[in-house]
């Protein structure tokens, strides 16, 4: 999981002391492991889906950057080389007597189209001015060292020329055009690339500590495996067994060539299966991965698991990979003093799917840095597209939203005007580029109600915050598919999945308390009145009331940043969606009738 997020291709990673970038897929060793998800790896525009390798089968590349270390003893810098790696031993200095570990330095050089490289420390030092001897050095010998007599700040660290003295703080080194000013451009590459690599970069670089959150913007996805995909007679039977036959592989790049009978007969007597059978299942993958599948968008994927999750099947095979049932929404009666309560539930919620199990496949389609203008792919230097995946099993949670109340409430003024706010501040803000639902009032409503739940099944369901993920169902104005649900899951790299707990928790009986408690909880936060009275919270703007205290919740667990939310949609007096209910479990608390 973490070889795609938050280490994967792309990612610095400090280790002990050292620091490491990783390298892309195509460069990734050992035995190459690929995952049965042809309609999802069309979706992401790939050929096929690969899995990081196991420790047994081959290991993941990580290339040593900064490439610029220094000794914290002498204060010598050394550029080290590849050349110079030796296998389980760590770099150590060459001038002292003591010889101990380089330390990385802590600055690198980044622009918006994703390139990355060491600073240029041999310019920086000379750039500061002096004699034509020291512009003109011919061998820098580079010493980091920190200025005593000068106060804190990047003001009393200086880069140093031993052979001709010249030298330069770090003062201006991470202002916007530092880098521009001694004429240093973009190599328009990644560390780990040749020159005969490169790209042209138009781009200024500018420096930035390694550490910093702008250094790199992981651009993942994810969908669910769906039927008949999902369908253990798809992947486990005979389809499976002709699809992962060797020369499957050959028929399916050219169905039409010439060795078309031949591969088709050779498959048939291997697997024992009759030629018509082949056929059929190279028609069948060959119109899962055509042009219809590769053309999809994200609302056309969100269709598609919109209506799967919708329309439950009757019957399931125990290995399915995609099993729903649906359950009667709680009746009004039966549950004691939340009997009022229940039946204003449900005139905010329509339906309720429990997911016994799913598949979830995670891919990792490139990265970004800096001002994010341009996704460098995950699969550099290659013919064909491969992209990095992983597959997790689960369970959850499927709430369908009343349709036609949505769509009066999202019409009232309140309403628009707090949304509309928000999507003036989503159009101009670097924070939300990779977010491709802009806000309408029905996603904030849908997002915020899926934060506030999953705060509650964490003590609920039992699992860990962390390990609670949504999917917000949320369509246009203008779409011809209303959508209007929240689907909240928990998904382990396990193959067998989890184990139960989270689906238990839609049963009838557990639900309405857990419906009740999540309103009650989210009525009150410990930063109010100022959470509830905020007009701007997170990064540019880009939440109202929501703060840690009441609505955010684990980063992994959300899926647009912990932006876009706003708790008064939700439990506001006047025009909170779910305001009946919560005027009911007020009044039933207070111990009125």
């Amino acid at each position: 999981m973490q070889a795609l997020s938050p280490f994967g291709v792309g990612a610095i990673v400090d280790m002990l002391g050292e620091s490491f970038v990783a390298e892309d897929v195509t460069r990734w060793k050992g035995r190459r492991m690929t995952l049965a998800a042809p309609r999802i790896a069309a979706h992401f525009g790939a050929e096929e889906l690969r899995l990081p390798p196991a420790p047994r089968d081959g290991r993941l590349p990580y290339y040593r950057f900064p490439q610029w270390l220094f000794c914290g003893s002498c204060r010598t810098m050394t550029h080290w080389s590849v050349r110079q790696e030796q296998p389980g031993k760590i770099p150590r200095c060459q001038h002292c007597g003591r010889s101990p570990q380089l330390v990385p330095m802590r600055f690198v050089a980044v622009c918006g189209n994703g390139h990355l490289d060491d600073v240029p420390w041999a310019q920086w030092a000379h750039s500061g001015g002096g004699g034509r001897e020291q512009r003109q050095c011919g061998r820098a010998e580079l010493q980091f060292e920190h200025l005593t007599t000068v106060g804190g700040g990047l003001e009393s660290l200086r880069v140093r020329c031993r052979t001709c003295r010249a030298g330069r703080n770090l003062a201006e080194l991470t202002s916007p055009r530092a880098l521009h000013r001694i004429n240093i451009r973009c190599r328009g590459r990644q560390p780990w690339q040749r020159d005969t690599e490169a790209v042209n970069c138009d781009q200024a670089p500018v420096v930035l500590q390694r550490g910093a959150s702008s250094v790199y913007f992981p651009d993942t996805g994810s969908a669910i495996d769906l039927p008949p995909d999902s369908d253990w007679v798809t992947w486990g039977g005979t389809a499976a067994r002709v699809e992962q036959n060797a020369y499957f592989a050959l028929l399916h790049k050219d169905p039409e060539g010439p060795l078309r009978e031949r591969l088709i007969g050779m498959i048939a007597e291997q697997e024992d299966v009759n030629e018509r059978q082949v056929i059929a299942i190279l028609n069948d993958r060959l119109g899962t991965t055509g042009a219809d599948a590769g053309s999809e968008t994200p609302e056309d994927l969100a269709e598609r698991e919109w209506q799967a999750l919708t329309n439950p099947r009757a019957g399931h095979h125990p290995d399915d990979r995609f099993i729903t049932r649906h359950t009667p929404f709680p009746a009004s009666a039966g549950h004691g003093r939340l009997d009022p309560v229940v039946d204003r539930m449900r005139t905010a919620i329509s339906d309720l799917v429990l997911v016994d199990r799913l598949r979830e496949v995670r891919v990792l389609r490139g990265f970004r840095r800096h001002t994010m203008d341009t996704r460098i792919p995950a699969d550099l230097g290659t013919r064909s597209t491969s992209l990095p995946a992983v597959e997790v099993y689960g369970e959850g949670i499927f709430l369908v939203f009343a349709e036609e109340n949505l769509r009066r409430w999202e019409l009232q003024t309140s309403v628009v005007r707090r949304a509309t706010t928000l999507h003036k501040r989503f159009a101009g803000s670097m924070h939300a580029r990779w977010i491709e639902s802009s806000p309408t009032p029905r996603l904030v409503l849908l997002h915020t109600v899926a934060h506030l739940l999953m705060r509650q099944l964490a003590f609920d369901a039992g699992y860990p915050s962390s390990s609670l993920r949504e999917r917000i169902y949320a369509s246009a104005p203008d779409s011809d598919t209303p959508m209007a649900g929240v689907l909240i899951y928990t998904a382990a790299g396990d193959a067998e999945g989890t184990l139960g707990g989270l689906a238990r928790s839609g049963e009838a009986k557990r639900l309405v308390t857990t419906i009740a408690a999540t309103l009650a909880a989210a009525r009150w936060c410990s930063l109010d009145p100022v959470c509830r009275e905020s007009k701007s919270q997170g990064p540019s703007g880009l939440s109202m009331a929501a703060c840690h205290a009441c609505a955010l919740v684990s980063e992994t667990s959300c899926t647009m940043g912990n932006i876009l939310l706003d708790r008064t949609l939700v439990i506001d007096d006047e025009y909170g969606f779910m305001r009946d209910p919560l005027a009911e479990l007020i009044a039933v608390q207070a111990g009125t009738p």
